[in-house]
């Protein structure tokens, strides 16, 4: 049987026709174009041809019924000698396919998008079908409303977004998140509190957040867009850092954010996987060892491109032994030719400990964190409220969507606490900024559970320090 329907596709409709498969098959040699033998005359799956999006056979035991076949168009005339009267004009109207859901006809080959999954109009034996692709698509109306069905016991709304218009969840799972889960960075050295009284104080600590707190209030970097790339894993490195930088007394940030391009384009190959994600290990090393560039002189473009070109900025010898030596680049050669950019470096990153009072400790005093999260098809969707996985129970519901998830890396800004709709019992959630703009959630921003989603499981930090301060601390030596 010609196979010319994937695993993920399944018939939508199907339209019995009177018209005969040869009655309209395009004429063109099959067998009669395989070098010899042209025809086989014993069973073997090796003497075939390629058929539109699958093969057809030239051996004696191909099958040509009325319902199904999966002999080549010229099998009859070619291998058995048979006559045959095939016109060579498009088939019938009455061979063509008919969308129930719009009453639109299309032709036989004809194919069109319903949202994120492409229809098409082809042919099993004298039927014609309409052949639809059933991935699971980000803005699907049924996963929209089982969600919002759910109200107010979830505890969170669900919203299309435009960006995510024709965008199967498989596709963006790979690009609009990006962290490859790293289970090695669970063996750095974690970071212990400066005071122990003050680690305990944090229980009793039910809310906070870094973007009122009045000494750090304006120095916190806002919300970016990762556009169509999967940077998460570096995006969030660059962010973390220069919120811990702005932090240091005495240290004057650049208005311009750190550049996200300079890591992607210029780490190892094996930090990445184009992109489709990184591991932010490499990116917390990279900053460590060359340092990073602000975006003004390392422009971002992957988010819009869609892939990771070559490094555009490199650093010579003697610039990595002053980088080692806490010491300041000057006259930097940007890749945008500004004069106004500039080179940031910083000390190693450490792990904060995977529990919630650890993660309020750091946040507290020392500023925001990275931490990496697993991301169900229903995140893409989050409008407002405290999210949480599993919490819809859609999965369940729809077993085929059930390993739907990757990973993303955000950073943590806060904490606070509401009321669970369902047990009406009080709930923590983190205060978490994404990188999808400020279109996204509340204004790029979203609230998670404490303990959901993994959320807590891989956090990173890093000392607020440049080379700037490391210089001053040396001169006081």
């Amino acid at each position: 049987m010609i196979s010319l329907l994937s695993a993920t596709i399944f018939i939508l409709s199907l339209n019995v026709i009177t018209c005969l498969y040869a009655e309209w098959e395009e004429v063109k040699p099959y067998c009669g174009a395989r070098p010899n033998p042209q025809c086989c005359v014993s069973r073997d799956d090796n003497c075939f041809m390629p058929y539109y999006d699958s093969r057809c056979y030239c051996d004696t035991f191909c099958f040509r019924g009325i319902d199904n076949h999966d002999c080549c168009p010229d099998h009859d005339a070619v291998c058995e000698g048979k006559k045959t009267t095939v016109p060579v004009t498009a088939p019938p109207k009455s061979c063509n396919c008919i969308d129930a859901s719009t009453g639109r006809e299309y032709s036989l080959g004809e194919s069109f998008k319903r949202d994120c999954n492409l229809c098409r109009c082809i042919t099993l034996g004298h039927q014609t079908t309409l052949s639809c692709e059933e991935d699971l698509c980000i803005n699907n109306p049924d996963l929209i409303s089982h969600i919002n069905s759910q109200q107010p016991y979830i505890g969170w709304t669900a919203t299309p977004y435009d960006k995510f218009n024709g965008v199967k969840v498989k596709d963006a799972l790979k690009h609009y998140l990006g962290t490859i889960p790293d289970r090695s960075l669970r063996t750095m050295v974690d970071n212990a509190p400066h005071d122990t009284g003050d680690y305990y104080k944090m229980e009793n600590v039910d809310s906070f957040d870094v973007r009122t707190h009045p000494p750090w209030s304006a120095r916190i970097r806002g919300i970016r867009d990762q556009g169509k790339c999967g940077v998460s894993w570096a995006l969030s490195t660059v962010d973390v850092a220069a919120d811990r930088l702005s932090l240091v007394q005495n240290i004057t940030i650049p208005k311009d954010p750190f550049s996200v391009q300079n890591i992607l384009s210029c780490t190892d190959q094996d930090a990445k996987q184009g992109c489709e994600g990184g591991r932010i290990a490499y990116a917390w090393g990279f900053i460590k060892d060359r340092g990073v560039v602000t975006e003004d002189c390392y422009p971002y473009e992957s988010g819009t491109t869609g892939n990771i070109d070559a490094c555009k900025f490199h650093l010579s010898e003697n610039e990595l032994n002053m980088i080692s030596q806490h010491r300041k680049l000057k006259s930097i050669k940007c890749p945008s030719n500004t004069n106004k950019g500039e080179h940031f470096n910083f000390g190693p990153a450490y792990r904060v400990r995977d529990e919630a009072l650890s993660i309020k400790y750091e946040i507290h005093f020392r500023g925001p964190v990275q931490a990496t999260m697993r991301v169900p098809p229903e995140f893409f969707l989050y409008k407002s409220g405290v999210f949480r996985c599993g919490g819809s129970s859609y999965q369940n519901q729809n077993p085929r969507y059930a390993d739907l998830a990757a990973y993303h890396s955000v950073r943590l800004l806060g904490w606070g606490v509401s009321t669970d709709p369902s047990t009406k019992q009080p709930e923590s959630y983190w205060i978490v900024a994404n990188s999808w703009g400020t279109g996204w959630g509340e204004n790029g921003y979203f609230h998670v559970r404490f303990g959901s989603c993994e959320i807590e499981e891989t956090v990173i930090a890093t000392y607020g320090k440049s080379t700037d301060v490391l210089k001053k601390k040396s001169r006081r030596q």
